[in-house]
């Protein structure tokens, strides 16, 4: 039999997205498959439009936001309840390809230590342009490989990364159960990274399916100018760095690069119009010294 996977679709207020999301998996070639959308609490008309756009999902609902790592955490509880063998995490602004679910399960079942398995995500806006096939931690700094490059520049086989895009993560059930589940702590950003080095340190690998294939918006310009973002992937990389004991220099490194940042945004003229930035990366340094993780109030 095949193994049995539980996509976990994570919904806040993007009836659109989700609804392109789940007609592009309505067209998995893969069987032993069901589809679980968690709603995070929202407040426009999506469960609505999700129930009556004839999909045939399951919905979970929550009465407030949890975040990325909060809401998927049901979505996971849920698969391991009823014994699924693999969950897939996928955000609700993603299209998968027909074969990608077929590709990650076959990286999945190759070797009994792959863990996580990622597909290759590629811009939505730009079809053929790679925004990820899988990222580099180090330095405290994470970056996704081949940004930017085309196919001919990925590996023709699965290949070993030191963290996926958790816009599309498959995650295998045995390795849930020995590793645990996303650190909520985190709420959003980072969090994903860090599930992936902890997977590491106890023994998984963390893989990319290069026949497996995704397409996600082109966030980056977005997210440079959101003051949301600054803030939590600011103390998040922090936290990570405490988290796993990662060495007072590479926090002090870390934290001055942040400084040094600051500083720019504060006295340079050309940065006026990151004035809301400016605020979000001081109260996440802040809120770093002071323990404060989770759900950030006003952001």
């Amino acid at each position: 039999m095949s193994p049995r996977v539980l996509v976990v679709v994570l919904n806040w207020n993007s009836a659109a997205d989700c609804l392109r999301c789940l007609a592009s998996l309505q067209r998995l070639t893969y069987a032993a498959v069901q589809v679980l959308v968690v709603d995070n609490g929202s407040t426009d008309d999506s469960l609505a439009q999700i129930r009556s756009g004839g999909f045939g999902v399951e919905v979970c609902e929550s009465n407030r936001n949890l975040g990325y790592a909060g809401g998927n955490n049901r979505g996971i509880r849920e698969g391991l309840a009823r014994g699924f063998d693999y969950v897939w995490l996928v955000n609700p602004d993603v299209v998968v390809e027909a074969d990608s679910l077929a590709a990650l399960v076959e990286v999945g079942e190759a070797d009994p230590h792959n863990g996580m398995i990622g597909p290759l995500v590629y811009c939505m806006e730009r079809p053929d342009e790679l925004l990820s096939a899988g990222g580099v931690f180090g330095r405290g700094r994470d970056w996704h490989r081949w940004i930017v490059e085309l196919d001919p520049h990925v590996p023709a086989a699965a290949a070993e990364v030191g963290f996926l895009s958790g816009c599309a993560l498959l995650v295998k059930r045995t390795m849930v159960e020995a590793v645990g589940l996303l650190d909520e702590r985190f709420f959003l950003y980072e969090e994903d990274v860090e599930w992936c080095y902890r997977a590491r340190r106890a023994g998984w690998r963390v893989a990319v399916a290069a026949r497996a294939r995704v397409w996600h918006p082109d966030t980056r310009t977005r997210d440079r100018l959101a003051a949301r973002v600054t803030y939590y992937i600011t103390r998040n990389q922090l936290l990570l760095i405490r988290t796993h004991h990662l060495g007072a220099r590479l926090a002090a490194g870390v934290l001055l690069r942040h400084l040094r940042t600051l500083v720019s945004w504060t006295v340079r003229p050309k940065w006026r119009h990151k004035r809301a930035q400016r605020r979000a990366l001081a109260r996440a340094l802040l809120d770093a010294a002071r323990g404060r993780w989770g759900a950030a109030d006003g952001l």
